[in-house]
């Protein structure tokens, strides 16, 4: 029987991060730092970039990607979610630590 190795990846301050131990993976809008949270909480105020985080059972939130377009990080989460459970892409890539924005450049190859 094979053994499946450990997924890696990449933070987006480039610090490896294993998938196979983290407890949740979200997607979340920031907002300025002088926004009212009455603006946020209305729904007023507008998030300043979204970020792909994953939660770790340490209590560590690392960001995995962001960007100002909340559509480019969900677009990073589907590429994401499709990589961990492909045993191709595994295959192909074996031995190399990757990260979200890796990802975005190889999806953006593959259609060219």
């Amino acid at each position: 029987m094979m053994r499946r190795m450990a997924t890696w990846l990449l933070s987006a301050d480039g610090q490896l991060v294993n998938l196979d131990v983290l407890e949740h993976l979200d997607v979340l809008d920031v907002f300025p730092e002088d926004a009212p949270a009455e603006s946020v909480t209305s729904g007023e105020a507008q998030p300043a970039y979204t970020e792909l985080v994953a939660f770790m059972p340490s209590g560590n939130e690392l960001v995995l990607f962001d960007d100002e377009d909340a559509d480019v990080v969900m677009h990073a989460f589907d590429l994401l979610k499709r990589y961990l459970v492909s045993p191709q892409f595994e295959a192909v890539h074996a031995g190399q630590v990757l990260s979200v924005q890796d990802l975005i450049d190889l999806a953006g190859a593959q259609k060219n």
